[in-house]
């Protein structure tokens, strides 16, 4: 019965992204872009996959290196997402992808204090956690799947006549939202499973 509970649980997730692009679509009527709610949700779902991961760490202390190499792979990841309020912040003086190098250097040093060799163990070690894959499906989901699918090239060749960058983004937008839900989900289950 558990288990049941828990792929509901996950289904109704996998509708969020749906409902939220319908909602810049129809009822904010915009563009999903760097501004809609489907963007921002990005942005919201990060900043909870790195609480969730911080709340694991504290759990897991003998695998805190290679939490942090995740949460670092996550924090940069959020900056590019809002890459376009950080250049509006800064006037155009900081590049985002500077701050992320910053940023990710911070959790490379923080993850391997312990030693290189052992921040990869405690990654390996992650697969002890059943829900590990949750995590893994989601980022290659974002990172792999969504950029495949999110493709102009794809886009251009299915449309033909007229390229529409906001066809393209309602599909691939809101993929990687699923993906960032999909860690959150596998998160939120490691969390509990200790």
């Amino acid at each position: 019965m558990q288990k049941i509970k828990e792929y509901l649980a996950l289904a109704i997730l996998m509708c969020l992204p749906y409902i939220i692009v319908m909602f810049d679509n129809y009822i904010l009527k915009n563009e999903v872009n760097k501004h809609s709610l489907t963007a921002i949700s990005h942005s919201v779902f990060l900043m909870i996959n790195i609480i969730l991961l911080y709340k694991i760490k504290r759990n897991n202390k003998e695998l805190s290196g290679g939490i942090l190499l995740i949460t670092g792979l996550f924090a940069a990841m959020l900056i590019r997402e809002n890459r376009e309020n950080i250049r509006e912040l800064f006037s155009g003086t900081v590049h985002w992808s500077w701050l992320a190098l910053a940023v990710s250097l911070y959790y490379l040093w923080q993850g391997t204090k312990n030693g290189v060799r052992k921040a990869f163990i405690d990654l390996r070690e992650m697969h002890r956690f059943s829900d590990y894959n949750y995590l893994i499906c989601g980022l290659i989901l974002v990172l792999v799947w969504s950029r495949l699918f999110g493709n102009r090239f794809v886009w251009k060749g299915i449309e033909h006549i007229h390229y529409s960058e906001a066809l393209k983004n309602t599909a691939e937008e809101p993929t990687q939202s699923l993906g960032y839900l999909i860690i959150m989900f596998g998160l939120v289950k490691i969390l509990k499973s200790k």
